[in-house]
């Protein structure tokens, strides 16, 4: 897996326990930081506080790797530069999954690797094989079409989170994830206390860009009031 973070913590928010199951499970997970968060606080404290917090998800398992390419904070754009960089990162480790925010996310650095990672997954060579493209919540919720259970490795999250001490001391961070995660298991049963949502993008709709997903959640809204029934 290749896990497209915006800033350092947001590889934790979005699918810290997913990360943690793939460790638990010998996946190999790769995280890039395409901002070094330097607009948010010191850059080289946030960059050690996600490098800890990876050793935390990689307790027992396969430890993720993590590399920063230091675009500007909040001054991301989704170029050819970005675009190619993405895909010769994904092409050189043979991924067979990419995590990237949402379209529904506010920051504008979430829209532009969201973007930039759907673009570049449209613009591969008809004969390449691409990679699953995830899409994951940071901070806003989206349409999912899949829900983990991360229950067992939760408190392992929550130790991860607990890393980001420069920005938990300006916002709590960590239990407004745990409310999201809390929230995500409500229709999985008692025995599930946290979930994180995923959205596996239809390659068809990376085909169509961003405009693919934004008419694929549009659909899936339309079908849902047009056939009522007990979620």
């Amino acid at each position: 897996m290749l896990v497209l973070a915006p800033h350092p913590d947001d590889e934790v928010i979005a699918c810290g326990g997913l990360v943690a199951l793939a460790a638990q499970a010998g996946v190999p997970v790769h995280v890039v930081l395409v901002t070094d968060g330097g607009a948010g606080g010191s850059a080289p404290v946030r960059l050690e506080e996600s490098r800890a917090a990876l050793q935390v998800l990689g307790e027992g398992g396969l430890a993720p790797t993590l590399t920063c390419w230091h675009l500007p904070d909040r001054a991301v754009r989704p170029d050819a530069a970005l675009r190619e960089r993405m895909a010769q990162t994904w092409t050189a480790l043979g991924v067979r999954w990419v995590l990237a925010p949402s379209p529904f996310e506010v920051h504008p650095d979430h829209r532009a690797v969201c973007r930039a990672a759907v673009e570049a997954l449209a613009q591969a060579p008809v004969d390449a094989q691409r990679p699953q493209l995830v899409l994951c919540e940071i901070g806003a919720p989206m349409l999912p079409n899949a829900l983990v259970d991360i229950t067992p490795v939760l408190e392992r999250k929550q130790r991860a989170m607990a890393c980001f001490a420069s920005q938990l001391a300006q916002q709590a961070y960590d239990v407004q994830v745990l409310g999201l995660n809390r929230f995500r298991a409500y229709t999985l049963g008692p025995q599930v206390t946290a979930a994180e949502a995923l959205w596996f993008v239809d390659e068809a709709d990376v085909l169509h860009g961003v405009e693919g997903l934004i008419g694929r959640a549009g659909r899936r809204l339309r079908e849902r009031m047009a056939t009522p029934r007990a979620d």
